[in-house]
């Protein structure tokens, strides 16, 4: 039998093309993994490639991994990016050196998924665990915008800023990716830079024992439209005659008002040039290569719809040990604030109450899937676990709530079912187990 004869420059040939593709699907991943970081919620994706098999018509869709997207994916919190902002009590002419406490504190949750923005108010006098020193992990109580002031004081790492999000972090379970510290020069400026904004002042105010409002006639803010510029916009922020959390209201509205503003005149657009111009009023850990890409993702997010939380509710008033006038937390409500904060905005606009029904002596599985559904935005609260074996395993849409429950079918190897038994009271979506239910990750 004759032996096939072999071309010796097929080889070469296809070593060549074979080290081609490795290299092209090198570059490949890499710019996708570039671009990600460049340009958050706006990353290029390649989707899966058909292979067929030669002489047939028969051929899949296989994904290359690191490059090729997976198509629709549900909401999980990689989708999530949060930003402290910190507005600093300093004054004119003083040093950035110098300790300052944070007047304003707020988280923003950017929701690159859904093109959603979520505010967090934290109120300044929360009593809390702040850095103490130089070294990371040792705290002292005091109230929550002492942390800036003993970063900068103790050369914490990372400074106030870097104390701040520690404080943050530690205190509220929270993961925080970059922080935005403004004073009140760069307030006013960025004011002014925009035309100033347009607020309807929901009731007249007046301060007359400090200069806040100097910048209005008889200072008093009159109700109804007001058109303000930089300096009557920061004092209307700062205004505190009817305490903080009045004040924190205020400060969402002059916050949804910037937002307003730039929307309708288009300086989202123009974000790279404000950048520029005003950069040096802002500190901030976001390097000025990525500010074109967080432009971009302004541009595309629902700006005129920022839905606002506040820790307000969940503190009442105390006195701490040496005499200051303090806010202390419920940790529950806390918490429930905090966890409708971060859900899965889609499944919050549906609020619905998820049942997970259980056989006896399977709890430890039971609250598995508790942990499993809060991983991908299921506020706990939103969840009961409830024992018994009352009909076919599935899921089980009760009252219609269609996007909670083809989220749910997503996470497990249950098929969505009409239901057939008996359902608990208040329950809108039913997760019914059975035995050897397993999880997914979609």
């Amino acid at each position: 039998m004759q032996l096939p004869r072999f071309n010796r420059r097929s080889g070469p040939a296809a070593a060549i093309i074979g080290a081609a593709a490795v290299a092209v699907y090198l570059a490949l991943a890499v710019f996708l993994r570039v671009d990600s970081y460049l340009f958050p919620g706006n990353e290029a994706s390649i989707p899966s490639l058909p292979i067929f098999v030669p002489g047939t018509g028969l051929g899949v869709d296989v994904s290359l991994p690191g490059v090729s997207s997976r198509g629709e994916q549900p909401w999980s919190t990689e989708d999530r990016m949060t930003i402290l902002v910190l507005g600093l009590d300093r004054r004119p002419g003083v040093s950035e050196d110098q300790p300052a406490r944070s007047d304003t504190m707020f988280v923003v949750n950017v929701d690159k998924l859904e093109d959603r923005v979520q505010l967090l108010a934290i109120p300044r006098d929360l009593w809390a665990d702040i850095p103490y020193g130089d070294k990371p992990g040792v705290w002292a109580q005091g109230k929550i915008n002492a942390a800036f002031d003993y970063g900068v004081y103790y050369r914490y790492p990372g400074a106030g800023a870097g104390a701040a999000v520690a404080a943050v972090e530690h205190n509220y379970n929270l993961k925080i990716d970059h922080y935005v510290v403004i004073d009140w020069v760069g307030f006013i400026e960025l004011i002014d830079a925009i035309g100033g904004i347009d607020i309807d002042v929901p009731a007249e105010m007046s301060d007359f024992a400090t200069d806040v409002l100097d910048a209005f006639p008889d200072q008093t803010v009159k109700a109804g439209p007001q058109h303000m510029n930089g300096t009557q916009a920061l004092g209307y922020a700062r205004v505190r005659t009817d305490g903080d959390l009045k004040r924190i209201e205020r400060q969402q509205y002059v916050i949804k008002a910037v937002a307003d503003r730039a929307v309708s005149f288009g300086y989202i657009t123009k974000l790279p040039e404000l950048w520029d111009a005003y950069h040096q009023a802002i500190r901030t850990d976001i390097d000025t290569g990525l500010v074109p890409g967080f432009a971009l993702l302004a541009r595309q997010l629902n700006l005129r719809n920022i839905e606002t939380f506040s820790l307000g509710p969940a503190s009442y008033p105390g006195v701490s040990d040496d005499g200051q006038l303090i806010l202390l937390t419920n940790r529950d409500e806390m918490y429930e604030v905090i966890d409708r904060f971060l859900a899965d905005p889609k499944l919050r606009d549906e609020d619905p109450m998820v049942a997970i029904e259980y056989a006896p002596g399977s709890e430890a599985v039971a609250k598995q899937t508790r942990d499993h559904l809060a991983a991908y935005g299921v506020p706990p609260a939103s969840i009961r676990l409830v024992k018994g074996e009352s009909g076919p395993r599935g899921i089980f849409d009760l009252t219609g709530k269609p996007y909670t429950a083809a989220k749910l079918v997503g996470l497990f190897d249950l098929r969505l079912l009409a239901n057939e038994g008996d359902a608990p009271d208040g329950v809108d979506v039913l997760v019914r187990l059975g035995s050897g239910a397993e999880l997914k990750k979609p």
